[in-house]
């Protein structure tokens, strides 16, 4: 019961701090980077991460969109955990120039950050997102 109690406050300590380890017991880049070698020669880099409140907690079902620089988008939905992953475009795409944004309705985004495991080439790149309820919203 301890050791449970442990893994809890563990888990719940780093969704608060943040970090990207720990969804469903793994940690994301290890489960991504299991499958880099697997990927198609023409397959560019797969981008992934969470969408959360401002508090920590994961908000499942958001919407997120990768957008390329000439306009093409590849739309993705979280799961219940806040989880999401979009497979890579082309190799010809500079993964610099995708942009990552998240929304649900009645949500505004707040804020993303972004991280690129350096030194690794074609790794995947992580994007999470702060979502805010919108006080702005009409009234239905």
């Amino acid at each position: 019961m301890r050791a449970k109690f442990l893994l809890c406050t563990m888990f719940a300590a780093s969704v608060v701090a943040g970090s990207s380890a720990l969804a469903n017991g793994g940690d994301f880049f290890e489960e991504l980077n299991a499958s880099w070698g697997q990927q198609n020669s023409d397959d560019g880099v797969p981008y992934f991460g969470f969408v959360r409140d401002s508090k920590g907690k994961t908000i499942p079902n958001a919407s997120i969109t990768a957008t390329t620089a000439k306009g093409s988008s590849f739309v993705v939905q979280a799961d219940n955990m806040g989880h999401y992953r979009i497979p890579g475009f082309s190799k010809s795409v500079d993964p610099k120039l995708v942009q990552i944004t998240c929304g649900k309705a009645g949500y505004r985004l707040v804020s993303r950050d972004r991280r690129v495991l350096r030194g690794a080439p074609n790794a995947p790149i992580e994007t999470n997102c702060i979502l805010a309820p919108d006080v702005n919203k009409p009234a239905a």
